[in-house]
């Protein structure tokens, strides 16, 4: 758009003059070669032969008031003033945000960093994880029982399934827990459950 229209007088069906608006009018067909998609129109009033002088008239009269306006705002010192003003405060307010986003991303890094020396603490006091099949594969006689133990297998019985598990590994590892079921007589499906339960096999 344009901040004045522009005056044309018609010299034809499809044609055109411009009497009032020539910068203007060179202004938007420079902006149309730039972006072809902008420019297509520009406003504009026809004018007749007979108000042509008056339209003429009227068009100076508005540009010169255009004219001192912007003359009057870039010479007047306070609003100079006042814009230096708020352009200094949005410097400081952005001076203070920087400093507070550093002080956060510094304090999420301790933060981060106190949190995991905590996990790694807390991990180094846990006892290392184990597989319930990896213990039926490599434990002790020894670690069997106390595990057993634990799964409230004690005595004669205890042994006995020891005594398979040793025996039957020995042959070739065991490849699951039903595999382990069907070749450990006196270990049914009801206690291995629990074994597996007490041990930590099933969440």
């Amino acid at each position: 758009g344009l901040l004045s229209p522009l005056l044309l007088k018609q010299i034809s069906i499809e044609a055109y003059e411009v009497i009032a608006g020539d910068r203007e009018y060179y202004a938007a067909v420079r902006a149309k070669e730039i972006n072809p998609r902008k420019g297509e129109m520009v406003n504009a009033f026809i004018v007749e032969n007979e108000n042509q002088a008056a339209a003429l008239q009227q068009f100076e009269s508005l540009k010169y008031d255009r004219t001192k306006i912007s003359t009057e705002i870039s010479t007047n010192s306070p609003q100079t003033d006042i814009t230096s003003s708020i352009a200094q405060r949005l410097t400081n307010l952005e001076t203070r945000l920087d400093t507070c986003i550093n002080e956060i991303k510094q304090n999420h890094q301790l933060n981060t960093a106190n949190l995991q020396k905590q996990i790694d603490a807390i991990q180094n006091q846990m006892s290392p994880k184990f597989e319930p099949l990896e213990v039926f594969n490599s434990a002790s006689n020894e670690q069997l029982l106390k595990k057993m133990a634990r799964a409230g297998i004690r005595g004669k019985t205890a042994e006995k399934l020891i005594n398979g598990i040793t025996i039957n590994r020995a042959g070739s590892p065991f490849t699951s827990f039903t595999d382990i079921v069907d070749r450990i007589e006196g270990l049914g499906n009801q206690r291995m459950l629990t074994i597996l339960d007490i041990w930590g096999g099933l969440s």
